[in-house]
Order: structure tokens, then C-alpha cells, then sequence
């Protein structure tokens, strides 16, 4: 069955970073980017007292046009080129992260993304109709697509 995992999984075969970038707290998106074998994740980070949440955020919620401005300085930290790299996303609300690179591609777009994905020609990908199948397969599986925004360069010909 393919679907987002089989996408960042040819990432990976292909000895490409796959980073999970997510409005989820920091410490949970690093714990699912381990268990599926990903290069790391990116997330909001929330405050800690003495080993406790405090239920503060520290900086901006990871939503929207932060998405962008995280990837853009991972991408400098790791002396990535963004118009290498692809990302994935389900919502429109990541357009900024989108356009930030030069692959984009939409995962079981809502409404308003679909329209501008076909608008601006980017590959759509859509495996609702393995959500059914997904169903018996567990939860986590069906709703990564929708937390997940995965980028990865392109690796370089020599």
C-alpha cells in the first residue's frame, strides 16, 4: 500500500533527510520521527519546570507561515539548498511551508489546497480511499498524513 510512510521511506532508501515538521509539541513529533526511522522532527516546544510541562509555549506555535520559518533555518543550519528539497502536507495552512521549497506536493489535500496544487501544477497525491484499509490498521497510520509535512533534499549528482 502506498501512502506517506512508502513516500518518506523512498526518501530514505534513497539516502535522503526526512524530517517531520508538526504544530504538535517537539518532544512527541522527535518520538514518532524515531519510531519511523526518520532524520529528526521539528515541532512546538513547550515549557518545562523541574522535568513538568508548565503548559507555556516557549516561541511561536510551529503553524502556518513558523513551518516556513523553522524549515528555512534548519535548511541553513544543515547547508541545504530549499529549491532541493521537497515537502508534503494535507492543508492549506501550510502553504507558506510549500512554497518554501522548490518540490511540493499535497497528501489528501483539503479543499482550498487542492485547488491551488492544481492550480500551481504540483503533484497530488491521494490515498483516501486506503483510509477504509487504514482503519483496521490503527489510527497513528491513517492520521500521519495529516500532521506531517516531511522534507527531504534531493540528493546531489556527482
Amino acid at each position: 500500500m502506498e501512502g506517506t510512510i512508502d513516500i518518506a521511506q523512498k526518501h530514505l532508501a534513497a539516502g535522503e533527510e526526512v524530517w517531520l515538521v508538526t504544530a504538535a509539541p517537539e518532544d512527541m513529533a522527535v518520538l514518532i520521527a524515531k519510531r519511523l526511522g526518520f532524520t529528526g522532527a521539528l515541532g512546538s516546544k513547550a515549557e518545562t519546570k523541574d522535568g513538568k510541562y508548565t503548559g507555556a509555549m516557549q516561541g511561536l506555535l510551529l503553524h502556518g507561515k513558523e513551518k516556513a520559518v523553522a524549515v528555512r533555518e534548519l535548511a541553513q543550519q544543515k547547508n541545504l539548498n530549499l529549491d532541493d528539497c521537497y515537502s508534503y502536507s494535507d492543508s492549506h495552512n501550510d502553504l507558506p511551508l510549500l512554497e518554501a521549497v522548490g518540490n511540493p506536493s499535497v497528501i489528501n489535500p483539503d479543499a482550498k489546497l487542492r485547488i491551488w496544487a492544481t492550480r500551481e501544477k504540483w503533484p497530488i497525491h491521494d490515498f483516501r480511499r486506503a483510509r477504509k484499509i487504514n482503519r483496521f490498521l490503527g489510527p497513528a497510520i491513517s492520521r500521519l498524513a495529516s500532521i506531517a509535512a516531511l522534507i527531504t533534499p534531493r540528493r546531489r549528482s556527482r
